[in-house]
């Protein structure tokens, strides 16, 4: 494992002259646009990228099919060795020690940019952990990424999800892989309440955590409310409300298999809850027409931007969305919507939702900014990595 650290086995790309400025602002992605020429193993793993003076400015994993040909680790002088990721892994697991203990077992434990590890996401579900590898070079380091989780770690279960777009476009095998022992389900703890993970069939890793703090919020506010949770998937924002004291809950998604789950969830909890199988925008217009209203209304769509080309396209969408779910609000009453495009700017979605407001002839303040929880750490140089975005909102006519 460690010859492909070696000088001689790294991938050599020298950063075309005047383009110092994509890597003075410490960057981790390095496109092939950027390079002059390209020398050395084709596949190697690890590369260094050089000015016109053959001056080492940076390190990292190496990529011949994609378009960020490196995703850099290490800049200027500061050596890539396997130790730099292995402590880096280490690391980011200590830093949610905070987070995991009796009331929660399950977070994201390593977040690419975040943690200084592009291309790579650890979640924690109890005793199984989910990894994510989108990048070549490092697909090449799996098994530094493996015994480091398994050394730090020892979990019963380590479940390599492949199924990603990522891999397609690096040309790397999509076929998820187990390595341990058992099925890759868990059953999670979270704030106290349980939750069953599917590892296979679930959307990402198997569950939001990124929603994670959004969730608590919505217990806090969810007592003597009646409360609707669409794009509901496994009913989590609809298992939190129903602990926070909330008179009703409806969970809404298109998916039979997903409400099946939220069913369980409900269950696995002792709460009550009513589930529809349901396209979330026509059941949205259709409500709304029908003058059904609701004190609590939550939001969370997938991404309906997957590339800059679609953004206007999910502006359309979100605003739809919003419009009549606004409208479903009672006065006074109050909204959680979300959007997990990374494409489309904070800037945009609150426009959206002003938009949406204004058609909707409904008078709304911003309440609360929401975002990811604080295993989802946004790099200072990568602020793009902020995908999720939402808001607190309150109708007060």
């Amino acid at each position: 494992m460690s010859d492909v650290f070696l000088s001689i086995n790294r991938r050599k790309l020298v950063l075309k002259q005047g383009k110092d400025r994509v890597i003075a602002n410490r960057h981790p992605w390095i496109f092939a646009g950027a390079l002059a020429k390209e020398t050395g193993p084709e596949d190697a793993p690890i590369a260094d990228l050089v000015d016109g003076n053959g001056k080492r400015i940076a390190s990292g994993l190496h990529s011949r099919h994609s378009q960020i040909r490196l995703r850099a680790l290490t800049f200027g002088d500061d050596e890539l060795t396997a130790s730099t990721i292995e402590n880096r892994i280490v690391a980011a697991i200590k830093r949610r020690e905070s987070i995991l203990g009796d009331g929660t077992n399950a977070a994201r434990l390593v977040h690419a940019e975040g943690d200084e590890l592009s291309g790579l996401v650890v979640d924690r579900y109890a005793d199984m952990l989910v990894v994510e590898i989108a990048n070549n070079g490092l697909e090449q380091l799996k098994d530094l990424v493996m015994t480091t989780l398994q050394r730090t770690l020892k979990p019963r279960l380590i479940y390599f999800k492949n199924d990603l777009p990522a891999r397609k476009l690096e040309r790397l095998h999509v076929e998820s892989q187990a390595i341990g022992e058992g099925e890759a389900t868990s059953e999670i703890v979270e704030n106290g309440l349980r939750f069953i993970v599917d590892a296979r069939e679930g959307q990402k890793t198997g569950f939001f955590l990124d929603q994670r703090e959004n969730r608590a919020l919505s217990r806090t506010l969810a007592a003597n409310r009646s409360v609707i949770n669409l794009f509901s998937y496994t009913g989590a924002f609809g298992v939190y409300a129903a602990a926070g004291g909330a008179t009703s809950v409806e969970n809404v998604d298109s998916s039979e298999s997903a409400i099946e789950f939220a069913r369980r969830n409900h269950q696995l909890n002792g709460s009550n809850a009513t589930f529809t199988v349901a396209d979330a925008f026509q059941f949205v217009r259709e409500r709304s027409h029908a003058k059904q209203q609701v004190d609590f209304l939550i939001c969370d769509p997938p991404a309906f931007a997957r590339s800059r080309g679609e953004v206007d396209r999910a502006a359309r969408g979100y605003k739809d969305v919003n419009l009549f779910a606004l409208r479903m609000v009672k006065q006074g009453g109050l909204m959680m919507t979300f959007s997990c495009s990374g494409h489309m700017s904070l800037d945009l979605f609150q426009k959206v939702i002003f938009a949406a407001a204004m058609d909707a002839g409904r008078r709304v303040s911003f309440v609360r900014r929401l975002t990811a929880g604080p295993d989802h750490p946004v790099s200072i140089y990568a602020p793009e990595g902020e995908y999720l975005k939402g808001f607190l909102l309150e109708v007060l006519e």
